[in-house]
């Protein structure tokens, strides 16, 4: 394999799982926060490095305080003379401290009103940006009691000191604003004082120098407030039609100080940062001259002939890639005349026949125009009102849409499994032969029962939008009359409607899934009360999907991990590293055994042998029993070398595994999925050892070998779906690192390390496991177990791509069997051409 080819395919790959989730995360996050609702995150002005507020060689901030303040709960500790005063001091410092970190966001109405009011065309676009949520809020509820839904929330973010995922920061940043009533309440609390923390704005200040954008109280009336103001100052030029106004606050660092609009100077607060962090849009100038206002009809009249798709697929892409994805199968399946019973929901072949991926296929399986057409008018109606500010934030969306898939169809065959055995208890108390018959037929059908489409996802959403309505919601259509109101129990909700929904498709479409439209219904309801349904971070693809297959394909249903040999007992001959005894391998565990006992030195396999003298091997009278003992070495050199390859990968991925809960939220999906990838890999490196010393220092048959190269294959299989999607996830975690890091920080308790060495710990750790990939595609490839199917169509640029990867960099370029080792003689007319070729004397 030639070099250029694998650096190819090695840019391939990397651009496709990781270039592409990054830039696509990037965007969608710098499109939410700061073009789309124009956030402002204030936090602290902390150390890129570090994490940590900068300290002078006196112990004082250079330009913040962290989140500790060691010296001033110090100075505070001494001056109460009490442990639980210096408690309550260092948690009312953190509270005043974090009041005034959060997300700010544009007044609604304010550009509106100045118009009315005329004046100064530069004050247009100079909107004040009202503290919306703080982050003493999440820290505040954490401490607090909470209903079951709320602290089943709070589980993933509460308190973190790490970096979190994709889906941690997109809660948080989304919660706050939602309309959802499991969210309601996520940014409202109350502060030390009784007030709430939001009593805080950023806005221009008008001053002798011509004004600062400043951070301020919004209710406070003293001259001496807090205030942090920007560096740069808007100047008037009395030469020239043209100045800069700022659009939006400037980004960087606002250093505390006095009030621009009046001359008084204040000393520094202890109780507050003399210096924070700000991140607004960008670009924040924009030229203001004596046509402001025609520019600014012109600008409106602009946005309001935008295109409405364009801004549905901007505003809501999870919805849109559902739609696309779903469409677009629906075509493909019917192009290539794909049967659905290969790809639907059945009863038999998920559970008996463990293909697990029949959840994914059948959901997104429609082979009817009125099927497709229903759900996905369905879906779009749905993904509007539930995908949005007001709603799911879209990365939380898309992972719920996906949980959705796995739980419904988990649920669905709980309830074909509870009907089965509740028949077999009638079979077994009935004693008519025809009522048996017609039981065993029943079992039957319910057993080889087929299922396609989205619909039970769809039924899981329509049960959060109804009780999510303020009004009653009518299910059957044409009749305005038939509605259901929402009943509340406490923190939980219910409405008949989705029944009476369930029972009104049956009647008409005799033929659609009940069981499955129940699923969804019960899914509904269960992340609407928050039961049943697993956390947040559990849900996350990286985490579910690789775990599901792992716990339960792998170990619960078909007991494949831990690796256990198929043949317990193999007779050790010396051992691999030069034990010509045997001793680790008469004493020693399965696996002393199998990689010490039965990778022998001394191989018999042949008489030729000359062993009497000590010699091992080089003057074996026989050359090819001496051609085959090299033979049988150096494919024990490779084996070992293989070995040897994977052990290293192992410890690294277990040393990226135990670092994963340092740098990052211990209880996110980026600590919990590297958990999964290596023990994924530890079951692969030991199902690999089986299957090597059954196929190079044993006599075992194919009824052993074939089985064990199908375990392999199962193994790593699973790693490599999951390396793919953990790889995805995390390079979209660091870009949402990069673009919300002043948000981040402010909601960190106390951040462990700061974000470069965080970025270079996450690139640092998607190498590794773009390693484990390529060592997992070409194992797959040597077993012969890339399989085909779903796993094959779904993952075949990654299998292709790595497979090339594997050539050019593992390969050995020793040959294993040379033939004769070069020492082969001459058969026939050797010796009369050696006669003809000697000079002849004249």
């Amino acid at each position: 394999m030639s070099s250029p080819a694998w650096q190819a395919s090695l840019m391939k790959l990397v651009c496709l799982i990781v270039v592409v989730p990054f830039i696509a995360s990037f965007v969608y996050f710098h499109y939410y926060t700061f073009w789309q609702n124009e956030y402002c995150f204030v936090g602290p002005a902390s150390s890129l490095i570090t994490g940590k507020v900068p300290l002078d060689h006196d112990g004082s901030p250079l330009f913040g305080t962290s989140l500790d303040a060691n010296n001033d709960i110090q100075s505070i500790t001494s001056a109460s003379g009490n442990a639980a005063n210096a408690a309550n001091a260092a948690s009312a410092l953190d509270s005043s401290l974090r009041s005034v970190y959060g997300i700010y966001a544009p007044e609604e109405g304010t550009k509106h009103k100045r118009n009315k009011k005329g004046g100064d065309d530069s004050h247009l676009d100079r909107r004040t940006f009202r503290q919306n949520y703080s982050s003493h809020s999440i820290h505040h509820a954490s401490s607090s009691s909470l209903s079951s839904s709320a602290s089943w929330l709070q589980w993933p973010t509460a308190a973190r000191n790490g970096w979190p995922s994709i889906t941690e920061t997109a809660l948080s940043i989304s919660a706050p604003f939602s309309q959802l009533s499991k969210y309601r309440g996520f940014g409202v609390a109350a502060a030390p004082n009784g007030s709430l923390n939001r009593n805080h704005e950023i806005a221009f200040v008008e001053g002798d120098d011509g004004g600062k954008w400043c951070l301020r109280r919004s209710s406070s009336t003293d001259e001496d407030a807090m205030v942090w103001c920007s560096n740069s100052s808007e100047k008037p030029n009395p030469s020239s039609d043209i100045r800069y106004i700022y659009m939006y606050p400037p980004s960087g660092l606002w250093e505390l100080a006095s009030d621009p609009s009046n001359s008084n100077t204040i000393e520094h607060d202890r109780t507050y940062p003399p210096a924070i962090s700000i991140s607004c849009p960008s670009p924040t100038t924009s030229k203001d001259t004596h046509s402001s206002k025609a520019n600014n009809r012109r600008h409106k009249r602009q946005t309001s002939k935008q295109n409405q798709n364009l801004q549905f697929l901007l505003q809501k892409p999870t919805t849109t890639l559902l739609l696309l994805l779903n469409v677009y199968l629906a075509f493909h399946y019917w192009n290539h005349r794909v049967n659905p019973s290969s790809l639907s929901k059945n009863y038999n072949k998920i559970l008996d026949h463990h293909e697990w991926w029949r959840s994914f296929t059948g959901a997104t399986a429609h082979f009817e125009p009125l099927h497709i057409g229903f759900n996905m008018m369905s879906l779009r109606s749905l993904g509007r009102e539930l995908e949005g500010r007001n709603g799911f934030h879209s990365i939380v969306f898309l992972v719920y849409n996906i949980a959705m898939v796995v739980m419904t169809t988990a649920v669905m065959m709980g309830m074909v499994y509870g009907r089965l055995r509740y028949i077999q208890y009638r079979l077994s108390r009935t004693a008519s032969p025809q009522l048996q018959q017609e039981w065993q037929g029943t079992q039957q059908r319910l057993r080889e029962t087929s299922a396609v489409g989205f619909s039970a996802v769809l039924f899981a959403w329509m049960v959060i939008t109804t009780l999510e309505r303020n009004q009653p919601t009518c299910p059957i259509p044409f009749l305005d009359d038939v509605c259901f109101s929402t009943y509340s129990f406490g923190v939980l909700k219910f409405n008949l409607s989705p029944i009476v929904q369930l029972f009104f498709a049956q009647f008409i479409m005799p033929r659609v899934s009940f069981m499955g439209h129940l699923a969804g219904i019960l899914c509904g309801f269960g992340l609407h009360w928050g039961w049943g349904m697993p956390p947040l971070e559990v849900c996350s693809p990286n985490v579910l999907i690789g775990g599901v297959y792992l716990m339960g394909c792998l170990w619960w249903r078909r007991g494949v991990v831990p690796v256990r040999p198929l043949l317990e007992t193999v007779s050790p001959v010396g051992d691999w590293t030069g034990d010509e005894h045997g001793e680790h391998g008469e004493h020693g565990d399965w696996r002393t055994l199998l990689v010490e006992g039965a990778l022998p030195r001394d191989i018999d396999v042949s008489s030729g042998y000359d062993n009497e003298n000590g010699n091992d091997g080089d003057h074996i009278a026989d050359p090819f029993a001496r051609s085959k003992r090299k033979k049988k070495e150096r494919e024990l050199d490779e084996v070992r070398r293989k070995y040897k390859i994977l052990l290293s990968i192992r410890n690294l991925l277990g040393f990226i595994a135990l670092s994963s809960f340092y740098v990052f939220n211990g209880s996110g999906s980026l600590a919990m999925s590297q958990c999964i990838l290596f023990f994924y890999f530890v079951f692969g490196t030991q199902s690999s050892l089986v299957l090597w010393t059954y196929t190079h220092c044993t006599k075992c048959g194919n009824d052993i070998v074939d089985p064990e190269k199908q375990r392999a294959g199962m193994v790593w299989r699973g790693f490599l779906m999951s390396c793919v999607i953990s790889i995805a996830v995390d390079s979209m975690s660091l870009a949402a690192f990069i673009v919300t890091r002043t948000f981040v920080l402010s909601e960190a308790s106390s951040m462990r390390v700061g974000l470069i060495p965080a970025a270079l710990f996450m690139l640092l750790r998607i190498s590794i496991n773009l390693i484990g990939l390529v060592l997992s595609s070409r194992i797959l490839h040597d077993y012969g177990q890339v399989g085909g199917g779903i796993f094959g169509n779904v993952f075949s640029w990654v299998l292709s791509w790595s497979k090339i990867i594997g050539d050019g960099i593992f390969l050995s370029q020793k040959p294993l069997w040379t033939a004769f080792e070069g020492r082969g003689k001459r058969l026939g007319g050797g010796e009369l051409m050696a006669r003809a070729s000697q000079p002849r004397a004249l």
